[in-house]
């Protein structure tokens, strides 16, 4: 690679794969549009990102002078300073971008980078008051108290149903639907019907058995598993964390928190047993409804991506 700083390398990647008029849609049937540029609006977008991602390694990282050794940390860390300032769309396109670099810088250079696999959107903070309040994580300490004092103070159904949308990261509504039927004791899964009538199967954990029995005993396969409505859960939620002077700390957000909760938990996991933060994030994604690639939802649930 040539020994030049990171802006020159930047563009010395982008002019090599510059093809003006070559058509976008067919290379794309041909698989050579990633490694190409089309057209001169690109190849100012390119231009533009590149520059950015060059000064910020110059003034963050000084000691990297080529390409090859810029790390998805590196890439990351400009990622979340834009965010203070970009919108998520914005934040998408850096992103196509940044990605976009890479391949070029792949095939110019011949080398070996990992961006792609190890970046993801992250969430923008240009948001105004209310919806920073609506994606609050609710606090693991927070939520044993109000366990806590549900169990010993209130006969409220409610109670065991904001415990099992903590364990599985549930809907309230996914809650009110399940039945007995869902429960599935020869794979020990939970079916559970998230938004749209989509279906995911959720793997029963040990130390759930006893939990998830006790909601199944003495009723039939249509009933209920629990038998509780939607808003109830909720309403119950809000009484307790009233009781506890939560609501100034949680004003607008409720059972989400709690599935924000989940959500980071089974990020900090997965990371932890070495998968990539894409891999990471699909599973998240899985678990909760969403489907693989929805980063822009979860974006508000995993916080924390570290």
């Amino acid at each position: 690679m040539a020994r030049h700083n990171l802006g020159y390398q930047f563009q010395s990647a982008i002019d090599s794969a510059f093809r003006p008029g070559l058509d976008k849609h067919a290379a794309k049937h041909t698989g050579e549009s990633m490694d190409k540029v089309c057209s001169f609006s690109e190849k100012k977008n390119l231009q533009e990102v590149s520059y950015q991602i060059a000064k910020y390694m110059k003034d963050h990282y000084p000691d990297v002078k080529k390409v090859k050794d810029i790390k998805p940390d590196h890439i990351q860390s400009y990622l979340n300073q834009k965010s203070s300032t970009c919108s998520t769309a914005t934040l998408g396109n850096f992103v196509s971008r940044i990605n976009k670099i890479e391949k070029l810088c792949q095939s110019k250079f011949k080398i070996s980078t990992n961006w792609e696999k190890n970046i993801l959107t992250p969430q923008s903070q240009k948001t105004v008051r209310n919806e920073k309040l609506r994606i609050q994580t609710m606090e693991k300490k927070d939520l044993d108290k109000i366990l806590d004092y549900g169990y010993r103070y209130s006969k409220s159904k409610a109670i065991v149903a904001i415990d099992l949308a903590y364990r599985y990261g549930l809907r309230d509504a996914e809650i009110a639907n399940l039945k007995v039927k869902n429960v599935n004791w020869e794979k020990s899964t939970l079916e559970v019907i998230g938004k749209g009538g989509r279906r995911r199967e959720l793997t029963i954990k040990l130390e759930d058995t006893e939990f998830i029995k006790t909601l199944c005993d003495n009723k039939k396969s249509e009933d209920r598993l629990i038998g509780i409505r939607k808003d109830s859960i909720n309403k119950q939620l809000y009484r307790i964390m009233e009781k506890l002077n939560f609501k100034k700390k949680y004003p607008v957000t409720g059972i989400h928190a709690i599935r924000k909760l989940k959500a980071q938990e089974l990020w900090d996991l997965r990371r932890a047993q070495g998968f990539s933060k894409k891999e990471a994030m699909d599973y998240v994604s899985n678990y909760l409804g969403h489907g693989k690639g929805r980063y822009d939802v979860l974006n508000t649930y995993v916080q924390k991506q570290n």
